[in-house]
């Protein structure tokens, strides 16, 4: 482990990054490795928002031309559990579309086998899911092993992050909204952030309401997490002066 990440933290781009990906999992009896980023095009040999190596090529074929992935259910249910879960827990995990139903049987045909989803995290929400598929002959890892392999998906993911392009943010709060969550973050209650804004506590209730609704919470901690997890505020912002 701590030799990718240092082959991660040198990897000059996003070629040599995913061939030090591919090593440390093949090491790990792992067949098949796809990575799904879904919002650029500067993965190395990027399809469709996704790179892979090792799986059926007729599988990745109808993939792409039949344009699979808005009826995989992978991709929701890594943003839902935000943990790593087989492919095989996939049907008992979530109530299945007709569509995605439909997929996974498609997807069972392909003679894929058992592998895992690891949901992986980057800077203002910039998320996605490796995929990795087991050697047949490889025992189902342990706990322990799944937890390494979840290590190195996010460590990869967050030096994919620095070697491609960041995406525009998909929260758009006003200029008086950010102040609010900004006063939020350090603790202030809205008749107090009412004070500093020389504005009254009405409008703090309802741009509070609003910036929740943009920014999907339903509290002022889970706000700041995530206004912090987007970068719209930064640690070095919620010193109180």
């Amino acid at each position: 482990m701590k030799g990718l990440v240092g082959q991660c933290a040198d990897a000059p781009d996003p070629e040599r990054l995913w061939q030090a990906v591919l090593a440390f999992f093949h090491s790990r009896d792992i067949e098949m490795v796809s990575y799904h980023l879904g919002d650029t095009a500067d993965l190395p040999g990027g399809r469709m928002g996704f790179v892979e190596d090792g799986f059926p090529e007729a599988w990745v074929c109808e993939y792409i031309e039949s344009n699979l992935r808005v009826i995989d259910p992978i991709p929701e249910l890594s943003k839902r559990l935000s943990r790593p879960f087989l492919w095989s827990e996939i049907e008992a995990l979530g109530d299945l579309t007709e569509q995605e139903a439909a997929f996974m049987e498609r997807r069972k045909k392909s003679d894929i086998g058992e592998g895992l989803a690891l949901p992986v995290f980057g800077p203002k929400g910039r998320n996605a899911y490796f995929g990795v598929g087991f050697a047949k002959s490889a025992p189902a890892p342990n706990s322990k092993q799944i937890f390494e392999l979840q290590c190195a998906a996010q460590v990869a993911h967050l030096r994919f992050c620095e070697l491609i392009e960041p995406p525009r943010l998909r929260v758009d709060l006003s200029p008086r909204e950010l102040e609010i969550l900004r006063w939020m973050a350090r603790g202030k209650s809205n008749g107090v952030i009412a004070e500093i804004l020389g504005i009254s506590r009405h409008t703090v209730d309802t741009m509070g309401r609003r910036l929740f609704d943009k920014l999907d919470v339903n509290d002022r901690t889970t706000a700041a997490i995530k206004g912090l997890g987007s970068g719209l505020i930064q640690i070095s912002n919620l010193d109180v002066v």
